[in-house]
């Protein structure tokens, strides 16, 4: 082979290898691995049953069913059984605190019956993983906003939640 040929073929192979490392970054395929040991027993998808409540009197006031993904580092995600024009999907954070004990804050927008925005609504969760890993019980705190950006509404709740993965 020709010593032209050979730094021709050394320079496709020096350009291929630059284009596919680049491809891999860019797909998020350069970043450390996390390992199951880098986890939080939090993390994965769960089943809830909220009970909101008027905080002045304890009277329930609804109850329903939701479903929550607590992310790897510190997101998660949820949605409820309510209406689906009602609200849109929540999003939030969630922290660990001491031993078994977890904050999570969320928010989503609400609509009205005609597609309109009504506002937003904030929850604040104070959570407890069982000793199981696999439940965990909550109170919360919500705020209903109006699409001014004034707070028209308080709440306050508990949740009984089981790990679905």
């Amino acid at each position: 082979m020709s010593t032209s040929k050979s730094l021709k073929s050394a320079a496709l192979i020096t350009i291929t290898a630059a284009a596919t490392s680049i491809l891999i970054q860019a797909c998020g395929g350069g970043a450390i691995a996390q390992t199951t040991s880098d986890a939080d027993v939090i993390e994965g998808v769960w089943d809830s049953t909220v009970t909101i409540k008027d905080c002045t009197t304890d009277a329930v006031m609804k109850t329903f069913k939701g479903a929550g993904m607590f992310h790897r580092g510190g997101t998660l995600s949820a949605d409820n059984s309510m209406p689906p024009p009602s609200r849109g999907a929540a999003m939030g954070i969630w922290k660990r605190g001491t031993g078994s004990n977890y904050t999570a804050n969320m928010w989503f927008m609400r609509f009205n019956a005609d597609g309109t925005l009504a506002g937003t609504q904030k929850v604040q969760r104070a959570l407890v993983l069982g000793a199981d890993s696999n439940s965990l019980t909550g109170t919360l705190t919500l705020q209903i906003i109006d699409a001014t950006g004034t707070v028209v509404q308080q709440g306050c709740g508990s949740e009984t939640a089981v790990r679905v993965y």
